[in-house]
């Protein structure tokens, strides 16, 4: 904890991606992983080929920008539409709400720009003047809250419940950090951050803590 009580977990920075459309339609789905059988094709060669059912279908950009250590946020939306050609059966199914935009964040303090434009999948970023425009947290998370479809990964998700959980005037707990297990009330819910009253030295000192640092005290 600083002089001025403010206790900081890894503060991200984001940004508006825009992503090379490579088909109609814009961000394509890809599957990945899953299992493989060896087969031999008609000219006798060996071959391999995933077995059907398995593996994981993604995003293709939003999981290229992952696997080099990204926070990604894709906004989707959910639609009803026919399983296939052959089956008339509709499905609901998650569609990128943005044709080809995603909002991509890394550390505040990093410099991450030629790891970023390096990548094949990205075209440019949303800016002004020339520069970047980064976009507050605290919009972030409510874009979250409306556009995330129940697909977020763990952290992110952790990071929106933290926020939506606490209210001024809740007891919240410190769950790690150098006040891990110590108990604050709830002044203010500001995006990201909370700020609160905590009994230290014989006296309440205000701080403010990371909302996915805290968790709603047990009474």
């Amino acid at each position: 904890m600083s002089m001025m009580g403010k206790i900081e977990a890894q503060e991200l920075q984001w940004f508006a991606v825009r992503v090379k459309r490579k088909q109609v339609g814009g961000i394509g789905r890809a599957t990945v992983g899953g299992e493989f059988e060896a087969y031999r094709d008609r000219e006798g060669r060996v071959r391999k080929r995933r077995i059907s059912g398995t593996g994981t279908r993604v995003f293709l950009p939003e999981h290229i920008l992952k696997r080099a250590g990204f926070q990604v946020f894709l906004p989707v939306k959910k639609v009803m539409k026919r399983r296939n050609r052959f089956n008339p059966e509709r499905i609901c199914v998650s569609q990128p709400l943005l044709v080809d935009w995603m909002f991509v964040g890394w550390p505040v303090g990093e410099r991450r720009w030629h790891q970023l434009m390096a990548l094949d999948v990205v075209s440019g970023v949303m800016g002004t003047g020339g520069h970047p425009v980064a976009i507050p947290e605290a919009r972030m998370l409510q874009l979250m809250r409306q556009w995330g479809g129940g697909q977020l990964d763990a952290n992110l998700h952790q990071r929106v419940k933290a926020a939506q959980d606490l209210r001024p005037g809740d007891l919240a707990r410190v769950v790690a950090g150098p006040l891990q297990d110590h108990d604050l009330r709830v002044v203010e819910v500001t995006g990201p951050s909370v700020k609160g009253l905590m009994a230290l030295l014989g006296g309440e000192i205000p701080v403010e803590v990371r909302a996915e640092l805290l968790q709603p005290a047990v009474r």
